[in-house]
């Protein structure tokens, strides 16, 4: 086997998986453009769509040229690869996985399905070794490149790897964002605003202290948020608030008007609501 030029071994895998990843990319889009026919036809022609996938992928990257996407989108190409090599490569990608995924889900036979089970456990082992090899070579990922005596090589020598950091930095970006929203949306009192802004251009009420004393039924609704109250309070008008609604802003601010009358409310006053209570 010829020797070829140092590649990356992080480039070799990373074309790997981005050979994976496009297929995957077809894969879903094909699904999404047969979702609306009879889910038992797509599953019973599935085995035959992944194999036109997979032959379309080799027809405009490998049939025509030395490289698999994944390899055009690193500099990386197959030196020594020719057109029988191409076509047992197609060959090796396309049957092993059509013949599992027609047969084996379809068979009512269980020693023939256990079969496939020890080819595919032999399979896992066999890539696990190449695996092992590869790491300690740096040449051959894939089984079918050990097979065929192919080498990635790359086509421009010399030249540094990109990395490029704008994922990264748009992610750090995001979280950053993530935490300040969620530490400081919480701390905003929405229902003070809006009331404050509608009494910018409403006339104001004449704040009369109405001592009658509170009293609630299934249509009260709370002065503060406009739900029905939890936990009810009264702080000294006639109308009814949630208990947090007017904790919290008691533990901001030591009075408040209340929006539907405009009395002055303070801290000191809020008591519990008491349907049998008297008012004081």
């Amino acid at each position: 086997m010829p020797t070829s030029p140092y590649v990356s071994r992080i480039n070799q895998i990373d074309a790997v998986q981005l050979d994976e990843e496009i297929y995957k990319v077809l894969r879903n889009q094909a699904k999404k453009i047969s979702k609306y026919q009879s889910i038992e036809k797509i599953d019973r022609w599935q085995p035959e769509i992944d194999a036109i996938l997979k032959y379309f992928i080799w027809n405009f990257s490998l049939r025509h040229g030395k490289s698999t996407f994944g390899q055009q989108l690193l500099n990386l190409h197959y030196e020594n690869i020719n057109s029988a090599k191409s076509v047992l490569y197609l060959i090796s990608m396309i049957v092993p996985a059509y013949v599992r995924d027609k047969f084996k889900g379809n068979s009512k036979n269980r020693n023939l399905n256990i079969l496939f089970d020890r080819i595919e456990d032999i399979v896992k082992l066999l890539e696990f070794i190449n695996l092992l090899i590869f790491l300690h070579r740096g040449t051959q990922p894939r089984i079918v490149e050990y097979i065929l005596g192919i080498v990635n090589s790359s086509t421009t020598t010399h030249k540094p790897r990109n990395i490029g950091y704008s994922y990264m930095t748009r992610e750090l970006l995001w979280h950053s964002l993530m935490e300040l929203f969620t530490i400081g949306v919480p701390m905003i009192n929405f229902h003070y605003i809006k009331h404050a802004l509608k009494r910018l251009f409403t006339r104001s009420k004449s704040a009369n202290l109405l001592r009658t004393f509170p009293t609630m039924n299934l249509s009260t609704k709370c002065a503060y948020c406009g739900d029905t109250p939890i936990l009810p309070v009264h702080a000294g008008c006639q109308h009814i608030f949630c208990y947090y609604c007017l904790s919290a802003h008691f533990t901001a601010m030591s009075e408040f008007q209340c929006f539907e009358c405009d009395v002055r409310l303070y801290v000191g006053n809020m008591k519990i609501y008491e349907p049998n209570a008297l008012s004081i």
